[in-house]
């Protein structure tokens, strides 16, 4: 049982779920309930971790933004927080523990509004937008039998790892941001330009391009109205329901079905668990291929 899991269960907190029939309450589809691994409450809070907080700015670009994600774009914003939900512990503790703020889990809203399936026109997927090399050098494998992109486990670490790196780079997270949206490349040759890694000097001088420049105050716009929705009329929506999922690693190149035999699943559920593999059958591994599959196995009844 994943450490995630535990601590839902010793918060004492209740969800249940019926796999069997494919009954996912609050989910909309079988495959969307299912990208969800375990556990997203926590029992305690995790410790503090040794690493600088992304500073709150308030300024005309971020206050526009907040009008818009409130107004226009209001319906939107909603669905992205409570997919976002879904993931929230998840994420906030593999960014932790890679010695990321816990912030940077509205960094997901704005690259894919937690879509979990989500692609670009620039061949982008996931909830962290990898294109292909980039996710490869972050240790993602990007093949025809396995896309771990669409691994919300994975990726996430990937992209922890990722910002990591950018921030050390660049100095502090707001540049990191802006790398992560427009690579390295063109951030580097702003700095050169003008001389300065001053996020919101290079913004105003219009050393970014405009994309990358309006996406550190959407970022913080999804962080001023997401950690206090009220205040902005959402509803925080605070429970969901969950199914109980375990991480097991097989051996071998094994079909599916022959898979989820042996774990008492049902074939559906493996691949609405795993909608990175890309085959009926596990990709080819050395030391075998961890997949998350339903702990009760295929009419488990879970109370967490």
């Amino acid at each position: 049982m994943s450490s995630y899991v535990k601590r839902a269960i010793s918060a004492g907190l209740a969800a249940s779920i019926t796999l069997g029939a494919c009954v996912l309450p609050g989910f909309t589809s079988v495959a969307e309930a299912a990208l969800f691994p375990p556990g997203f409450l926590r029992a305690t809070p995790a410790p503090k971790p040794d690493y600088d907080a992304i500073p709150l700015e308030s300024n005309a670009a971020v206050r526009r933004w907040v009008h818009y994600f409130t107004h226009q774009n209001r319906d939107r914003f909603d669905r992205f927080m409570e997919r976002g939900a879904r993931y929230r512990i998840l994420v906030q503790d593999i960014l932790e523990e890679n010695g990321v703020p816990s912030e940077m889990y509205y960094l997901g809203m704005i690259e894919s509004g937690y879509a979990s399936q989500a692609r670009s026109q620039a061949r982008a997927v996931g909830i962290w937008q990898f294109i292909a090399p980039t996710a490869r050098r972050y240790g993602l494998r990007v093949d025809n039998e396995v896309d771990e992109r669409l691994d919300v486990l994975r990726s996430t670490k990937a992209a922890a790892r990722y910002l990591k790196d950018l921030k050390n780079e660049f100095g502090s997270w707001y540049m990191a941001m802006a790398a992560y949206n427009c690579g390295e490349g063109r951030v580097r040759s702003a700095i050169r330009r003008h001389r300065t890694r001053d996020f919101w000097t290079l913004q105003k001088r219009r050393a970014l391009p405009r994309e990358t420049a309006e996406y550190v105050p959407k970022f913080q716009a999804a962080m001023v109205i997401a950690r206090n929705p009220a205040k902005y009329g959402f509803e925080r929506k605070t429970h969901y329901e969950y199914p109980e999922f375990k991480r097991v690693k097989i051996r071998g190149q094994l079909a599916l079905h022959e898979v989820a035999k042996r774990e008492k699943v049902s074939v559906m559920s493996l691949k609405a668990l795993n909608p990175h593999l890309l085959k009926n059958k596990l990709p080819s591994a050395r030391r075998g291929y961890d997949v998350w599959v339903l702990a009760g196995g295929r009419s488990a009844r879970v109370v967490q």
